[in-house]
């Protein structure tokens, strides 16, 4: 039973209870209906006195089962979820909140409203790896602490509409990680090129036109995908042909260098596209019919065309020179060492969309395979803005290799040190293997039915109240449930200078289209940057 005194308000009292679900009546009169009686809410904190401890509870529902004209006469419900409990604080003394109710009300037990101290000792945490992400939606004076190794430990996602407040979000997480940690190693897939504003001199932004990922580090299988494509399944022997020469090349140039290294088509290790192509001539002029000429011929065209296409110069340097700068790639990369830039931001909007899973592909096995030979001494973040274009849960859409990679990384990151942070508008788009795998999720306001449907099911913690505001969260707010917050809670993201705000925001139609624009000479500057794909 409940004993003792309580300071607050008196809400009501216990009429129903069932597992962890409680339903509380208010009392009617003066004390629910009061104008400075609390305002409850969806999400409102209440607690109770039981043996000693003090039970806390979220409101998720509310309802006046049978409308009265008489106001003082009105029955009025609230349904109730238990979270947690507290000792009760005595002579000043500090009390610490914990998940799960060992204590449970009876019926009759009082309820009473929890007042901003309770919230501070629910929602904000004091460990010193915390950030500071934002306020509680009922009780806007208390800070949300986010624990950055619970976070970074087993993943996060932060999903929304578009237009809702993601890249803002994204931003003023990174910085609140940076801020206390400068010299991390994160690296930030930026397919539209909106981040480099926002950290300006503490990033590495890597520019379309500075993107240099040599075609060498390339898997076999990335390999194919850019060489033949979606055509790959139907050239059996032009893949089985590019097999063996690009491994007759690699030992080339290994034994060039005096490398006692075992290589197969897949060991990371520079070759020359000149040894490649000698090797298809050689065998070339060693055939006579036609058909065995075909594969042969077809892989010099598929090679020939890609070196000579601009948007494919990223793999292929000018250069004839091949250099093994596999260690400077992954230093710039991964900021090792950091040198005063602990985040590399890749500006993915110039590379060409039919290979942009490849890139990705690379780039996520990369990292998980640094992570897993450096033996866990260099832990990596890996943010991947609109993830679900590369990592569907359609297997007839994107690049298997690169939802694999991803899969991975979600799976196995964290014994190697490898964090992944999913950034989505259409979460039901999303490969659930990588999803589910998110332990903190950060879900801002959702109007498509299946996301809210993929987001709830994904979201098991969070109350069934909570999940049914999402439609109508404002801009910036946010339902956040998992491992590096005490309870699940509805927040308001804390807003960020605009100089840390990435180029997010939607187009002014209305200015731009109030006055002439530039004219000839504008659209001149447009094509020159189209036809040398550059920004």
């Amino acid at each position: 039973m409940a004993d003792g005194t309580v300071n607050g308000e008196a809400l009501g009292r216990v009429v129903s209870l069932n597992g962890s679900r409680v339903i509380g009546m208010l009392t009617p009169g003066e004390a629910a209906d009061a104008e400075n009686a609390p305002h409850l809410q969806i999400g409102s904190l209440i607690k109770l006195r039981i043996n000693g401890t003090q039970v806390f509870g979220i409101i998720n529902g509310m309802s006046v089962p049978i409308p009265s004209a008489v106001p003082e006469e009105q029955m009025k419900v609230v349904e109730l979820e238990l979270i947690g409990e507290a000792g009760v604080p005595a002579n000043g003394e500090a009390v610490s909140f914990r998940r799960g109710v060992s204590h449970t009300p009876s019926l009759d037990d009082v309820f009473f409203a929890a007042d901003a101290d309770d919230a501070r000792m629910i929602y904000t945490r004091s460990d010193a790896s915390a950030i500071e992400v934002g306020q509680l939606h009922h009780e806007s004076a208390v800070p949300v602490h986010v624990s950055v190794d619970a976070l970074l430990g087993r993943h996060f996602a932060i999903l929304g509409s578009t237009g809702t407040g993601k890249s803002c979000a994204v931003s003023m997480i990174l910085h609140g990680i940076l801020e206390k940690h400068p010299h991390a190693h994160m690296v930030l897939l930026d397919p539209h090129g909106e981040y480099a504003h926002a950290f300006k001199d503490q990033a590495e932004c890597i520019e379309p036109g500075d993107l240099q990922i040599p075609y060498w580090l390339f898997s076999f299988e990335e390999l194919v995908e850019i060489v033949f494509g979606n055509e790959a399944k139907d050239l059996v022997n032009e893949v089985a042909i590019l097999r063996e020469f690009i491994q007759q090349a690699k030992t080339a140039f290994v034994a060039d260098t005096d490398d006692t290294l075992s290589v197969t088509v897949d060991t990371p290790v520079p070759y020359k596209m000149g040894d490649l192509n000698r090797l298809i001539e050689d065998t070339l002029g060693r055939l006579d019919s036609r058909g065995d000429i075909v594969p042969y011929q077809r892989i010099k065209n598929r090679l020939a065309a890609l070196q000579s296409d601009r948007r494919y110069a990223f793999m292929f340097p000018s250069s004839v020179l091949v250099r093994d700068n596999m260690v400077a790639f992954l230093g710039r990369i991964f900021r090792i060492p950091v040198n005063g830039k602990p985040i590399s931001i890749l500006n993915l909007s110039g590379v060409p969309s039919e290979i942009l899973n490849v890139v990705v592909s690379v780039l996520c096995r990369m990292t998980f395979d640094l992570a897993m030979w450096s033996d866990q001494d260099t832990p990596i973040l890996l943010v991947c803005e609109e993830a679900h274009r590369y990592t569907s849960n359609s297997t007839e859409e994107g690049f298997e290799p690169t939802r694999r990679a991803l899969s991975r990384i979600a799976k196995e990151g964290r014994k190697y040190g490898v964090s992944l942070g999913i950034i989505s508008q259409r979460p039901s788009e999303l490969a659930e293997s990588v999803l589910s795998q998110c332990n903190t999720i950060f879900a801002l306001r959702m109007t498509n039915q299946d996301d809210q449907d993929f987001v709830r099911a994904s979201m098991s913690d969070a109350s069934g109240g909570l999940l049914d505001t999402l439609p109508a969260l404002a801009n910036a707010e946010a339902i956040v449930v998992g491992e590096a917050i005490s309870v699940p809670m509805r927040m308001r993201v804390k807003s960020l200078p605009d100089a840390q705000r990435p180029k997010s925001a939607t187009a002014d139609f209305a200015g731009s289209w109030s006055s002439e624009d530039g004219g000839e000479g504008k659209l001149q500057t447009i094509v020159e940057r189209w036809r040398h794909q550059r920004r």
